[in-house]
C-alpha cells in the first residue's frame, strides 16, 4: 500500500464542523430547488453544490474564478451564494452555456493565461473555482506563482479513477495515465494538451504540497452511498472518504436528493497556499 494511505501528510484544516455544515442544509436546499438548469448531468449536482455553497459562504471572497462553466450551474450558484462577488468564468467553448448572467466576465482562454493582475484586485480574497478537469497539481503551482490562495478543485479523483491528475492521486503517489480516461466524458473542457499528460508515480508531487499548502479538506459527503459512480464498492482501501455527515439510515426525507445524486460525489476539496 502506498505510504500516503497510510499516513496522510500533516496539514492543517480549516475549522468547519459537521454541526455547523448540517446546519447550512436547509437553506443550501432553497436556493438548489430554484437552480435554473433542472438536468445537469455533466456537472455539479447536490453533493457538490452544497459543498461549492458552503466554502463560499465560508471563504466570503471578494473575487471568484471560476475554470470550467458547462452549463452554467456553477456560475448561477456562485451568484445565488455571494451577489456583490465579482466573478469571472473560464471555458474554451462557451455555446454550451443555459444560464448566462449579464454581471459575470466571461472568457474562453486559458486561466494560466490572462493577466489577472489588470483584471482583478486583492487576490487574497479570491477563490478559484477549477472544474476543468486539468492537472490540479499545474493548477497549484500556477496559483502559487500568480499569488493566488484559496483553491476549489471540484473534480479531486481517487487513485483509480478519472479524467485528470488530482491532488488526491498527487497526495497517493500514483500518477496519471491519459489512456484510464474514458471515451465520452468531459466535454469543452480541454484547455491545454500539457495539463492532460501522463505523469508517473511520484512522491515529489506529494511533498511540494505538503510544503506548500497550509490547508487541505476534503469536503464530506452529506451521505455515502455502496457503491460509487463507477459502479463498484465504495471501499475505504479504492475510495477513502471523510465521513458522511448522515448515515443512509439517520438521512432526513428531505434530504433524499443527496441521496439521489449521491454518485455525482467526487472528493472536492479545498486547498489553501
Amino acid at each position: 500500500m502506498n505510504e500516503y494511505l497510510e499516513q496522510k501528510p500533516l496539514i492543517e484544516q480549516p475549522s468547519w464542523s459537521y454541526e455547523d455544515m448540517r446546519g447550512y442544509l436547509s437553506e443550501f436546499l432553497e436556493i438548489y430547488s430554484q437552480s435554473p438548469i433542472k438536468d445537469n448531468q455533466g456537472g455539479m449536482q447536490a453533493p457538490h453544490m452544497f459543498a461549492t455553497y458552503y466554502m463560499l459562504k465560508k471563504l466570503a471572497p471578494k473575487n471568484v474564478i471560476e475554470s470550467g462553466i458547462w452549463k452554467g450551474q456553477g456560475t448561477w450558484l456562485i451568484e445565488q451564494t455571494l451577489p456583490s462577488t465579482k466573478i469571472h468564468s473560464i471555458d474554451i467553448n462557451l455555446e454550451l452555456r443555459e444560464y448566462l448572467s449579464p454581471k459575470v466576465t466571461y472568457h474562453s482562454q486559458d486561466f494560466s493565461t490572462l493577466d489577472w493582475d489588470t483584471l482583478l484586485e486583492e487576490k487574497e480574497s479570491t477563490v478559484l473555482f477549477f472544474d476543468d478537469h486539468q492537472n490540479a497539481f499545474e493548477r497549484v503551482k500556477t496559483c502559487k506563482k500568480l499569488g493566488f490562495k484559496h483553491l476549489i478543485f471540484e473534480d479531486n479523483y481517487p487513485i483509480t479513477q478519472g479524467d485528470c491528475y488530482s491532488l488526491k492521486k498527487a497526495f497517493a503517489g500514483v500518477g496519471f495515465s491519459p489512456q484510464n480516461e474514458k471515451k465520452g466524458g468531459t466535454l469543452s473542457k480541454l484547455f491545454s494538451k500539457s495539463s492532460k499528460g501522463k505523469v508517473l508515480p511520484n512522491l515529489e508531487d506529494a511533498k511540494f504540497l505538503t510544503e506548500n499548502l497550509t490547508q487541505y479538506l476534503e469536503f464530506p459527503p452529506v451521505v455515502k452511498l455502496s457503491t460509487t459512480r463507477w459502479g463498484d464498492a465504495w471501499t475505504e482501501s479504492l475510495y477513502p472518504t471523510p465521513s458522511p455527515l448522515y448515515s443512509l439510515e439517520d438521512l432526513p426525507p428531505h434530504l433524499k436528493v443527496f441521496q439521489e445524486e449521491g454518485k455525482a460525489y467526487t472528493w472536492i476539496c479545498y486547498a489553501r497556499l
